[in-house]
């Protein structure tokens, strides 16, 4: 008994202490969850396993498009933590050092700097505007009103990736190589074809997505980061370009141009190829 009510006193000092002193009362405030997640924040990245030239039996080199606007794809765009911006201020601030490589194409070897990025994303328009603001009658000029890139309107991106087969572990695996945000150029008051705003290595790119959570649909406790999104393959995407001899897209060969559904029918016809391989081999 006596020590039930040591208990409630005990209890009820301290709720009187937190509050009437707010300093020791904002030692138990959180942000996000009643408890400290660290889990995601202290991941490090698990390297690739070691592949040797002698072991690759086959490969092919894919380009794959992520529309984040499909249901499947949302999750990129959550407000808290979207995909845009850990991308783009990888690019332009980093996190917490120096920002990773941009790159102008897939190449992968000319590197294109903050300052660059900002003006390829931003537009400029003309206007004519009064030299004396304040008398509407005076003499007009020609004024270049320069818009901000505004990295929330990357809707897509493009991915560049490797199908491999190693016959030395027998495993047909996939290895992102780099990965583009896609953007519209404003031009001349016209809005051009969508195109890769700047390359970035997902070598480069892993160590930061791994500590980045994205939403996970079915638990708050569980969320999972972006490394693991992307290395478990839980997005929805479509291909638009496979190795041929001119290099082109599939929306670039003439009996596809006009038909965008044919063009879907063929990517379609690409990923049950690479399947077909994989299943082909064990076919005994």
């Amino acid at each position: 008994m006596k020590g039930n009510r040591f208990l409630w006193l005990l209890s009820f000092s301290l709720g009187f202490l937190f509050i009437g002193n707010n300093s020791v009362y904002a030692q138990f405030e959180y942000q996000d969850f009643t408890y400290n997640k660290q889990s995601i924040k202290e991941r490090k990245v698990v390297p690739y396993p070691v592949l040797i030239e002698r072991d690759v039996l086959f490969s092919r080199r894919i380009y794959r498009v992520i529309d984040t606007r499909e249901k499947m794809n949302m999750v990129m765009k959550w407000p808290r933590n979207p995909l845009y911006r850990i991308i783009y201020d990888a690019a332009i601030k980093g996190y917490g050092g120096a920002p990773i490589p941009a790159y102008q194409n897939d190449s992968l070897t000319s590197v294109i700097t903050a300052e660059d990025i900002i003006k390829k994303g931003g537009s400029e328009t003309t206007t004519q505007v009064n030299i004396d603001r304040n008398d509407p009658n005076s003499e007009l000029v020609d004024t270049v009103i320069r818009n901000e890139f505004r990295p929330s309107d990357i809707k897509r991106y493009l991915l560049m990736e490797d199908w491999i087969f190693d016959k030395q572990t027998s495993q047909f695996f996939i290895r992102i190589i780099a990965i583009a945000p896609m953007f519209e150029m404003q031009a001349a008051g016209l809005t051009l074809p969508e195109m890769p705003l700047f390359w970035v290595k997902w070598s480069d790119l892993r160590p930061v997505l791994v500590n980045q959570e994205i939403f996970n649909r079915h638990n708050d406790a569980m969320r999972f980061s972006y490394d693991d999104f992307f290395e478990q393959r839980v997005f929805s995407s479509y291909i638009i370009q496979e190795p041929n001899v001119f290099d082109n897209r599939i929306s670039d060969f003439e009996e596809f141009k006009a038909d965008k559904f044919s063009a879907l029918l063929e990517s379609e016809k690409i990923k049950n190829k690479l399947f077909e391989w994989e299943h082909d081999l064990w076919e005994w």
